[in-house]
């Protein structure tokens, strides 16, 4: 599948230098930087797709925060989820790289592609919230930054 999109919707991002990686032929990988009050700086790796959804091009925007475990409360996840203003918190399969099946807690959003072509600001607002509330989720439940 080629790319209708996505080069043209974070060309600026793109010029301006942003680490934004093509990684396959479906999906590009944006090691998005948050700044945080005290100066500091974390990373959340935030994956935009295209897909194609009942005959809709759709942006598919995601964050992986972690495997899911026993460390991850999922009572105070669903809690937390309240905070995301354009995405939701999931819990989806996914394959490790070493083939393991597993059950990962993402942040995620399906955009349409006709929206984030009529309002730019409004498609870097959802990978913001897409890496934003993932970090704090990795960072409330893990005290990490994968």
């Amino acid at each position: 599948m080629a790319f209708k999109y996505i080069p043209s919707l974070l060309a600026d991002e793109f010029a301006k230098g942003y680490n934004i990686k093509f990684i396959n032929e479906n999906t590009y990988c944006w090691d998005y930087s948050l700044a945080y009050p005290d100066g500091s700086k974390r990373f959340q790796f935030v994956y935009i797709s295209e897909i194609v959804e009942k005959e809709k091009d759709k942006l598919y925007i995601r964050s992986l925060v972690a495997d899911y475990s026993d460390k991850l409360n999922a009572m105070q996840l669903l809690r937390d989820a309240e905070f995301c203003n354009l995405t939701c918190v999931c819990l989806k399969r996914y394959t490790k790289k070493d083939g393991t099946e597993v059950e990962g807690i993402y942040l995620q959003c399906y955009l349409p592609v006709e929206l984030a072509l009529q309002n730019k600001k409004m498609l870097l607002e959802i990978i913001h919230d897409v890496a934003n509330r993932a970090d704090a989720i990795e960072k409330l439940y893990l005290g990490t930054d994968n």
